[in-house]
């Protein structure tokens, strides 16, 4: 006899489970099984932590899924710094569910060509700031 909960095997002549107290059954249930793997894509490689840095951000804003694999990896050893990236671990990878890829790949297209689309321009010191 087994209990359904907690798995505990009984001798022949019990009829309950003395942690769980529910009743025992002759079979042992089948255990759940494991949920199937969420497929993932790769939607953008950078060996620069800045990038990777700005991307997350910008598919959390998006409200989109990410994770980052090797990025704490691009400084083992002071590695990273030099060289662009780590060249034993490859640079770092982010990926998202196989249903948000064409959303994210959008989403960080100038990111993808090493642009951020972000550009500055130069202070001069010497001007005033503009009236706003």
């Amino acid at each position: 006899m087994f209990c359904p909960v907690c798995r505990a095997e009984y001798r022949e002549g019990f009829t309950r489970c003395a942690d769980c107290g529910v009743e025992l059954t002759p079979v042992l249930p089948a255990e759940h099984p494991l949920p199937d793997p969420i497929p993932l894509t790769t939607v953008l490689e950078s060996p620069d932590e800045a990038v990777i840095v700005i991307a997350k951000s910008l598919l959390d804003g998006a409200g989109i899924p990410c994770l980052v694999q090797n990025d704490l990896l691009q400084d083992l050893i002071g590695l990273g710094r030099f060289g662009g990236g780590n060249p034993i671990t490859g640079p770092a990878t982010i990926v998202v569910r196989e249903d948000d890829a064409a959303a994210a790949a959008d989403l960080l297209k100038d990111l993808r060509s090493g642009m951020t689309g972000i550009t500055f321009e130069p202070v001069d010191m010497d001007k005033s700031p503009p009236e706003g």
